[in-house]
């Protein structure tokens, strides 16, 4: 069985780009939870700061409630997060 990737993104308007950006990129969006939406990857996620339209401030705190898997890369452009 895979690993699937998780991000933990807090429940806040800033952030709701990260779910909207992630949930077009074919990820599973599960309902908040303790002030958290889950991300789930298929298996991994990939999103793109530009994409999104996040500014720096929040593209650097959105892992900020926490992640499960491997973090291939985290820059100012991009994070790949794999399940495996």
């Amino acid at each position: 069985m895979n690993a699937v990737a998780e991000i933990y993104v807090l429940d806040l308007p800033e952030f709701s780009p990260v779910v909207e950006g992630a949930r077009a990129a074919g990820c599973e969006i599960v309902t908040p939870k303790k002030g958290y939406w889950t991300i789930k990857g298929n298996p991994d996620i990939h999103l793109r700061r530009k994409e999104l339209g996040l500014t720096a401030a929040l593209w650097n705190t959105a892992l900020a409630g926490g992640i499960h898997g491997r973090l291939q890369q985290f820059d100012a452009t991009e994070l790949k997060l794999s399940g495996k």
